[in-house]
């Protein structure tokens, strides 16, 4: 039987003083903080007194009693002085509707005024249930609907292929995906409670009564004064949210956050699929023009190749077939369609001999398609001019390529004209991502291109394959430093 040695720790005399101060200390600030009458405490014990005909009342005054009537819809009302940002909401909204742990409907931000004169001021913010939702216009499967009767926007889960493009197409950073489920979810002002008069969770966990819902006209006059400071104008959804605040919030405040640089996500199913798209477009122009069957094929590949590397960045793959519904609407589900028949004329022209010019006009329209796709999210970045630029370019390099040399002159032309926003700082928050944030990235473009430009004249097939890397990491960085809208602080 073996036996083991019990090592006991031995203090000095000044040690274990310490030690039991500390531990004293410790205990003190417990007590002290168990006294303390918050907000949160009170609301606490209030519930935990078991009054029932009072909280009835309190909840009462925070939601409508009867239902919009025509002309008008239920909105969130946000008295801002009385958000202590708590993040009680946040809590409630994740807990009652069952999200997953990276998940939330609702957030909590601040607003301050860079002007020293102290003014500080947290945002509790969700869903601002727009009169022209944007989610809804972009939505190439109609997975969205705005209620007739509640005004409320509602996210159809059941339809949702998981394309993200209404995350995109939201100023308010509204809509967040589900990578488990693979589809995109929202807040729907707790309908189901509403319906039986019931407050939304965020209404009811609120300590300080700083959210309730109202009924208000329906937005039917474009404004261009934003909800709140350093968001975008209210002209583009119209939002019904109301931000209520009896001191005022100052013009000049900010969102805290707003000096912050925030890398966005790479998209690279879609950085491959732009390029690709565009490039074959570009090679059925030069097939066009040169009569080779060797560069119709080549189109072909680059074509299919990126329309399968587009369908990666979908939740639900499987449900892609219906993303004709939303044609009428959403220019995602427009660039899908002449995609498709992009695709269908690239293989006639390889094995029936349609003509070729037929097909890069075809390719051209998807093009066209694809700048507004990202036109239409109103992101400074991706306006329509510089956009064009870049999608339009990668054409051209590619149509080009018969002549290496004319390639190589615009390629050269192509670098000019897109390093020179963020040099001039015509766009502050580009300038500083393509050289703060992203100087790697933005550094690897230029010399790659360059490369490309000097190669092509000596080696076209080195000079094509660098010049098919450089449009990839330029495309990369399109998604990367892009400014993306949000409300403060998300």
């Amino acid at each position: 039987m073996s036996s083991r040695t019990l090592a006991v720790p031995v203090f000095r005399d000044d040690e274990l003083s310490a030690a039991l101060t500390g531990k004293a200390l410790v205990a003190s600030l417990l007590r002290e903080q168990r006294k303390l009458d918050t907000a949160a405490t009170r609301f606490s014990d209030w519930h935990e007194d078991g009054d029932s005909p009072a909280m009835e009342r309190h909840y009462r005054q925070l939601i409508p009693t009867t239902q919009p009537q025509r002309g008008e819809q239920y909105a969130f009302e946000v008295k801002v002085d009385d958000c202590t940002g708590c993040k009680a909401c946040v809590a409630a909204c994740h807990s009652l509707n069952g999200l997953d742990d990276e998940e939330s409907w609702r957030s909590v931000g601040a607003l301050i005024s860079p002007g020293g004169d102290g003014y500080q001021q947290t945002i509790t913010s969700a869903c601002h249930h727009c009169e022209d939702p944007a989610c809804a216009n972009g939505c190439p499967v109609l997975a969205y609907e705005k209620d007739e009767v509640t005004g409320i926007v509602k996210h159809l889960d059941d339809q949702c292929i998981g394309c993200s493009y209404c995350i995109l197409k939201c100023p308010y950073d509204v809509p967040k995906l589900n990578v488990r489920l693979g589809i995109v979810r929202k807040c729907d002002m707790c309908t189901a409670r509403l319906a039986v008069g019931e407050a939304p969770a965020c209404v009811q966990a609120c300590p300080t009564s700083a959210i309730g819902i109202r009924i208000v006209p329906r937005v039917t006059t474009p404004t261009n004064s934003p909800l709140l400071p350093d968001v975008i104008g209210s002209d583009y959804t119209r939002p019904t949210t109301k931000f209520v605040s009896t001191r005022g919030i100052p013009n000049a405040a900010r969102a805290a956050d707003a000096g912050r640089l925030q890398i966005e996500h790479t998209h690279w199913p879609l950085v491959v699929m732009l390029v690709f798209t565009q490039v074959a477009t570009g090679l059925f122009f030069a097939a066009a023009i040169v009569q080779s069957k060797n560069l119709v094929w080549t189109a072909n590949g680059f074509l299919n190749a990126g329309l399968a590397a587009s369908v990666m960045h979908l939740g639900q793959p499987l449900r892609a077939w219906r993303c004709f519904l939303g044609w009428r609407r959403s220019w995602l589900s427009r660039e899908i369609l002449v995609f498709g028949a992009f695709a269908a004329s690239g293989m006639a022209t390889a094995v029936f001999g349609l003509p070729a010019i037929l097909t890069a006009i075809i390719g051209l329209v998807g093009v066209a398609c694809s700048v507004m796709v990202y036109v239409d999210t109103r992101r400074p970045l991706w306006n329509r001019g510089m956009t064009a630029l870049r999608f339009l370019g990668t054409t051209v390099i590619a149509a080009a390529m018969v002549s290496p040399y004319l390639a190589a002159s615009i390629l050269a032309a192509k670098l000019f004209w897109t390093i020179t926003p963020w040099v001039a700082k015509q766009d502050t928050h580009a300038s500083l991502m393509h050289w703060v944030a992203l100087p790697r990235w933005t550094g690897s473009y230029i010399l790659t291109a360059l490369l490309a430009v000097v190669a092509l004249p000596l080696s076209p097939i080195i000079g094509a394959a660098l010049s098919l890397a450089a449009e990839m990491l330029e495309r990369a960085l399109f998604f990367k430093a892009v400014r993306a809208w949000r409300m403060p602080g998300i």
